[in-house]
């Protein structure tokens, strides 16, 4: 029942609108590939980038592209929804194939807040569920031994949706080494598993992209000390707290219990940890690898016997999804159907300059700009690979007026500023004669004097 409430709390955010700085240009980028059936190329949302324009979260991008030709915005926060509540159930039914329901409900539960900083309108919302799919076949593997091939097909699939899908490749790994370490099953039977982890990480470069897929790693990875997504976890996030305690519950509880784990339990815990440790952007990766390693200690701590799942325990369960989808889809309709948290007080100046002016802009409102006023010239958004290591270090040089600042802003020859109205930029472009044409939202528009 408490994890059925969990599930109708958040349909609360379907009626909140859109206000990620990444769904518009993710939609955007689904309407292209309807468009023009191209999956690499140069970038058409942006004059400035420098990186060539790979699309390794297609499959997604095409399912925001429908929902926003559908139903508008309206229908991207209902199927992000829909993402969302699928995440959960993953996350509860792999904690209760393990655990109780006492223990499952309050670890999913848990694992759930330590996601909540990633459940947003984005593709990685399909690879969480996906990894939730992996990790309980895994787990079921580990346990019964069987050789799952299907897990090839899902892993391509993954690759289609979102880069997250390595992780997957992680724990099919920890699982095959923990159980040739713990001696569980023959040789034979070992390779065969050994195939399932090596095939499902060599179809992702028979995706649409092919090995262009892998691309994306570079690129992200030369910019990540410029994005604060991919900076180290910190203790301020509550997401990172849960976390945290879900990490070091397992082997608190472990030893509580008195009960030396397996190497298959062990090794998925160093797999979580790792991912829930190596940047704010996978703690939710962690979060979900270590649910069910808590709620299976959880459970033989409080030594209470593992009962098998019953009708009126599904029935709650998925009567409190569909139900909540059923709401979200009500709070979608009667929500805002226009993007939230961006200066709209704006649109009316913004669409009276020129065809083509370059706006210099806060990263933020990159994916606004693009959405409502393609005209314009927008010289950053939050796709910081593509503008590369230089063009993001430069970024940060401009937008807090640091020393330099001006050759890299002058370059591109704005004739507009719209950032943040408390940003080192504002005050330096005023004190440089460019003149405020408005305020909205926390941000200034400046125009050149």
């Amino acid at each position: 029942m408490a994890f059925g409430l969990l599930l109708l709390g958040l349909a609360r955010h379907a009626g909140s609108g859109i206000s990620d700085p990444d769904t518009l240009w993710h939609v955007l980028a689904g309407d292209h590939l309807w468009d023009s059936h191209q999956f690499a190329g140069p970038d058409p949302l942006s004059r400035f980038t420098v990186e060539p324009w790979v699309l390794n979260q297609w499959l997604p991008e095409l399912g925001m592209a429908l929902a926003n030709h559908l139903g508008g915005l309206a229908a991207v926060s209902w199927v992000t929804h829909v993402a969302r509540v699928g995440v959960c159930l993953v996350i509860f039914v792999a904690c209760r194939s393990v655990a109780g329901p006492l223990a499952a409900a309050f670890v999913a539960s848990a694992a759930v807040l330590g996601t909540a900083d990633s459940l947003s309108p984005r593709p990685q919302l399909v690879g969480f569920l996906l990894l939730g799919v992996v990790l309980l076949a895994w787990l079921r593997t580990a346990g019964d031994g069987r050789t799952r091939w299907w897990l090839v097909a899902v892993m391509w699939l993954w690759a289609c949706c979102h880069g997250t899908w390595v992780a997957g490749v992680t724990v099919g790994a920890a699982v095959v080494v923990g159980l040739a370490l713990d001696r569980r099953v023959s040789r034979r039977h070992l390779i065969r598993l050994g195939s399932v982890v090596a095939a499902g990480a060599l179809v992702t470069a028979i995706t649409p992209l092919g090995p262009r897929l892998y691309e994306s790693f570079a690129t992200v990875r030369a910019v990540s000390p410029y994005i604060l997504e991919w900076r180290l976890p910190t203790l301020t996030s509550p997401s990172v707290v849960v976390t945290l305690g879900l990490a070091l519950a397992v082997p608190l509880l472990w030893w509580v219990a008195r009960r030396r784990p397996d190497r298959v339990q062990l090794l998925l815990w160093l797999v979580g940890v790792g991912w829930g440790a190596s940047s704010m952007r996978t703690v939710a990766i962690g979060a979900i690898i270590l649910a069910p390693l808590a709620a299976q200690a959880l459970d033989t701590a409080m030594r209470r016997p593992r009962t098998a799942t019953t009708r009126s325990e599904a029935a709650v369960v998925a009567g409190a999804a569909v139900l909540s989808i059923a709401l979200a889809a009500i709070l979608a309709v009667g929500g805002p159907s226009d993007p939230q948290k961006v200066p709209a007080a704006l649109d009316t100046t913004l669409s009276s300059l020129p065809a083509g002016t370059v706006v210099w802009n806060s990263d933020l409102l990159g994916g606004w700009l693009m959405w409502s006023h393609p005209d314009l010239a927008h010289t950053s958004d939050t796709r910081a690979e593509l503008y590369g290591p230089v063009k993001a270090r430069d970024y940060l040089t401009v937008i807090d007026a640091r020393p330099g600042w001006e050759d890299p802003f002058d370059s591109v020859h704005p004739a507009a500023a719209l950032v943040e109205e408390r940003s080192g930029l504002a005050t330096a472009l005023h004190s440089r004669g460019w003149s405020v044409s408005g305020r909205d939202a926390g941000y200034v528009l400046l125009l050149r004097g």
